[in-house]
């Protein structure tokens, strides 16, 4: 079998099982915050997580995912690099059909990880390890790790393994070549952008490429070049959010910060039964013999591996939140498990000829590839909760009591374990193919490309090899396609025309990802006070943006918490309102007033139209009405105002009661100016010669008697406005 058709089985094996893993929306919230910076980026050319700001309410304050910046958007505190290198699945999935965009973005590590796998088998051979040692190491790294587990994710950390690996590799083969320096700079500040804790690897890097060449200084520019543009252009994105270079968006004064102590945080990364790594992957014990037979072949790179994972534990056993949140195993050292793995080769090469070394490492590779099954098959959520109640008497003081708590220190407490009852229980699955019930295109797809890669490894044709490639992409696209039915449908087709949308509600959470018509999303808790930072910061900014201007809540009409909708009513021009997603949509266009205004004078009952404003443009008609009071009115009146044309034919009209019903005429103050906007859209070619706006006032559904401006009464019970063109 050559490399190449090799190189293929292994992709097709690895996204076969990963096709049975993966989900089909973010599971976390860091994971939402990723794919905004995306999505908005891709559709508006923007990069807030106003879409998803809701979430600012559902998390602890050191928690939270984003950081208002200087132009009040909300901005994620999460690195870039990984929102930048999911643009393309984003893209991909406005372009395509019957693509959700967070079913093609949960496509992202799954590629991420396979081609981890594919670059530490390329290393390994290029380390002078046979083919098939290599194609096993990376087997065993993709489905015996936590890796395969993080294929379901949108975390980061996947793409940190593969530019921490890419690192090594070009460090270790670069000698003073300009492209593998260059393409080592590159991804170390790609890296940096993954996370900023990774300027510490910079000096390390440097040192082990450059101890024997400090004067080459035109190696030092072909590797620091790429590396300070990338750096320069991350500052810039900070400043640029923040007004600073060195502010990211963290929450270091609510609690964020390296204030864990550092013992506890190493012993729960390595030893503890809720995130140590050797519980959650055994097979990892096997690096330690493996190591001092590395040594003995590539001594300076098995120092360096050494040191890059001792910094990547160091670097997060200090955090504050040192264990990843709600996660499998420790989340912090997955980018260091690619080259943990790789001090498993010699002992893989020598189990081709010592069998009970292969018993051994079957053994553990078996026991480490059915805990990964656990974290697969359920929502870690479901057994931290249960783990929370248990002894975390509220979210903020979790790090404080898991330094303690049985959790640390008792195996019994294992999410491992938990994980195992949750499966002798019949728990609800996590896979998206086993989610509602068995969705037969999943192993479909998988038993298709697995067959693919097989018969390419044995049909050695480049025609093979490109059919196994298109099966590969058909298949990701099946997978794509195959995302959850949600609301989303339902508010792209009903928040037309797109324009600036606010929803008002946490029920929709990360579904608003989904709307694909080209709305401009911001999202917020309900109901809040006028007087909450946060919601009027957003308020603040949506109100900035352009026309239209849809308001999305679970409020009914005239709700009295609703003040948002409220002040749209007193300021903005009412189009339409319609039920879509169990949620009130309102429709608002925020063009200044016509100006100048035409006096009134019409008498409604009590009520009398001070002035009115009918303007022409091309969105439509805009009508402007203001009223008034003489004396307090005790009952509540509604009106009615109908765009006619010269034949009196009805074109459109309106039935409500004073401002949306937040302006009842029973609470009128006498003198008081109450205003009505409206506007009727309409094609820009309509020809609106001899129209007529017909405006009334009803109680009870009887018309208030009208009298004209001179006094003399109208008799049909209206009062009628000439439309100008």
């Amino acid at each position: 079998m050559t490399r190449i058709n090799q190189s293929i089985l292994l992709v097709a094996l690895l996204l076969a099982a990963y096709t049975l893993a993966c989900v089909s929306a973010p599971l976390s919230a860091d994971g939402q915050a990723l794919l905004a910076v995306a999505d908005t980026a891709v559709e508006h050319g923007r990069f807030d997580i106003n879409v998803i700001g809701h979430t600012e309410w559902l998390l602890t304050e050191d928690g939270r995912m984003g950081s208002f910046g200087l132009d009040d958007a909300l901005y994620s505190k999460k690195g870039l690099t990984p929102s930048l290198a999911l643009m393309p699945l984003v893209a991909l999935a406005q372009i395509v059909p019957g693509l959700g965009t967070r079913a093609t973005a949960m496509l992202f590590n799954l590629l991420i990880t396979a081609l981890t796998a594919l670059a530490l088998a390329y290393f390994a051979r290029r380390l002078g390890y046979r083919d098939r040692t290599a194609f096993v190491l990376a087997l065993i790294y993709g489905l015996a790790t936590l890796a395969a587990v993080y294929v379901k994710t949108l975390f980061g950390e996947p793409l940190a393994a593969l530019l921490l690996l890419l690192v090594a590799i070009c460090a270790h083969t670069a000698d003073s070549r300009a492209l593998p320096l260059r393409i080592a700079g590159l991804c170390l500040g790609l890296l940096v952008g993954v996370n900023t804790i990774y300027v510490l690897f910079i000096p390390v890097i440097a040192l082990y490429v450059f101890w024997r060449q400090l004067l080459n200084f035109r190696a030092w520019i072909n590797f620091l070049l790429p590396l300070g543009i990338v750096l320069a252009l991350l500052a810039l994105y900070n400043w640029t959010r923040f007004g600073s270079p060195l502010e990211s968006g963290y929450h270091f004064d609510s609690g964020e910060g390296f204030n864990n102590p550092l013992l506890v945080g190493l012993y729960g990364l390595f030893f503890s039964p809720y995130r140590g790594i050797f519980w959650y992957s055994p097979l990892l014990l096997l690096c330690i013999p493996g190591w001092l037979i590395f040594r003995r072949s590539e001594s300076r790179l098995s120092w360096l591996i050494v040191v890059l994972v001792a910094l990547q534990a160091l670097a997060f056993a200090g955090w504050w939140s040192w264990h990843g949140g709600i996660v499998w195993g420790p989340r912090f050292l997955l980018p260091a498990l690619p080259l943990a793995a790789l001090l498993l080769a010699p002992l893989i090469e020598d189990a081709f000829r010592k069998p009970w070394l292969a018993l051994v490492l079957a053994g553990f590779s078996l026991l480490s590839l059915l805990i990964q099954v656990l974290g697969i098959l359920f929502n870690y959520l479901y057994y931290e909760n249960t783990l929370r109640l248990w002894f975390y008497p509220d979210l903020e003081t979790a790090n404080q009591i898991l330094r303690t708590s049985p959790v640390m220190f008792n195996p019994a407490y294992s999410p491992i374990l938990g994980h195992l009852a949750l499966l002798r229980t019949h728990w609800p699955l996590e896979p998206a193919w086993l989610k509602n019930g068995v969705d037969v295109a999943y192993p479909v797809t998988a038993l298709l490309i697995t067959i693919a890669g097989i018969i390419q490894a044995v049909v050695r044709q480049r025609i093979v090899q490109v059919a196994v490639l298109v099966t590969i992409a058909v298949g990701l696209l099946v997978v794509a396609s195959r995302q959850e039915q949600t609301d989303a449908a339902a508010l792209s087709q009903a928040l037309t025309p797109p324009g600036t949308v606010v929803v008002a509600s946490l029920l929709l959470d990360d579904v608003l990802l989904d709307v694909d018509n080209g709305a401009y999303i911001s999202s917020m808790n309900a109901p809040s006070s006028p007087d909450d930072s946060r919601t009027q910061t957003m308020w603040r900014y949506a109100l900035e943006q352009t026309d239209p201007f849809w308001f999305v809540s679970w409020f009914g009409p005239a709700d009295p918490l609703n003040w948002q909708e409220r002040d749209l009513w007193q300021s903005a021009y009412f189009v339409k309102e319609q039920q879509v997603a169990q949620h009130r949509a309102v429709y608002f266009d925020r063009a200044p007033d016509p100006d100048p205004t035409t006096p009134g004078g019409w008498q409604f009952g009590p009520i009398t139209l001070d002035s009115y404003a009918i303007t022409r443009d091309s969105d439509g008609l805009r009508v402007r009405l203001q009223w008034s009071a003489a004396e307090p009115i005790d009952a509540n009146y509604s009106w009615f105002v109908h765009v006619i044309d010269h034949t009196e034919a009805i074109i459109a009209q309106q039935d409500r009661t004073p401002q949306g019903g937040y302006a009842p005429t029973s609470g009128w103050q006498p003198g008081e100016p109450i205003t009505d906007r409206l506007l009727f859209p309409l094609l820009a070619d309509t020809d609106t010669t001899n129209w007529q706006i017909r405006i009334g006032w009803l109680e009870n559904g009887e018309r208030l008697p009208v009298y004209l401006p001179d006094g003399s009464s109208s008799p049909p019970g209206f009062a009628l406005l000439p439309v100008l063109e």
